[in-house]
């Protein structure tokens, strides 16, 4: 499994918001307006749709529904993960317009005999009443303490000062490499592939 030892960084200069919020918003999903140049970014949040291949809702901790793209080779972990609704995650990756691409999903769960654990409970024990909080304050999953400084929102975005993961990746993920800004992470480093997805689901799209 790998875990890269990075924080949730991200610089976002849109031009338009990310979302509207919940109570207000007409779709289930935003736009991103314009791509903001070669900075990376992190949505917190749990998810709220899959579609078994590429297509991911998150609703991030400000309460924007925010639409989130896998691409080949985009980090999961732990390795074997398949997303359901409600799982908590920590995304980094970019800002691609009508979406957000997905270059790491970091989520906080451990397997037991194939089952997704938190704290000793499988991992839809605490229910969606618990908050983002008693996941994230434990930043040995999602890297918290790598990078330092001040940060504000953007909408559901913390935004950072101009800070990249691209050596990172580089250095760290063996056989890794980058296609324009998407990141390509082998199977063996936890890399994202749909088609051995689905033959290792028997067919049904699921990733694993």
């Amino acid at each position: 499994m790998f875990k890269p030892f990075i924080a949730a960084i991200a610089a976002l200069a849109f031009s338009a918001p990310i979302a509207a919020p919940l109570v207000a918003q007409a779709q289930d999903v935003p736009s991103y307006a314009q791509p903001s140049g070669s900075d990376d970014a992190q949505i917190r949040g749990r998810v709220a749709s899959f579609d078994g291949a590429y297509a991911l809702g998150v609703r991030d901790d400000k309460g924007y529904i925010d639409n989130v793209q896998l691409h080949e080779g985009t980090i999961i972990n732990p390795t074997g993960l398949t997303l359901a609704p409600g799982m908590v995650v920590s995304i980094l990756g970019y800002n691609q317009g009508s979406y957000f691409s997905a270059n790491e999903i970091d989520t906080p769960y451990n397997y037991d005999g194939g089952v997704p654990y938190y704290g000793g409970h499988p991992w839809d024990y605490y229910g969606p009443s618990i908050g983002l909080s008693f996941y994230f304050g434990n930043s040995g999953w999602w890297h918290g303490g790598y990078f330092h400084g001040p940060y504000h929102y953007y909408q559901g975005a913390r935004v950072y000062n101009s800070v990249t993961v691209h050596n990172f990746y580089q250095q760290n993920v063996p056989g890794g490499q980058f296609h324009g800004r998407a990141f390509v992470a082998p199977s063996a480093a936890g890399g994202y592939h749909m088609h051995a997805a689905v033959h290792a689901s028997g067919g049904h799209g699921d990733h694993h």
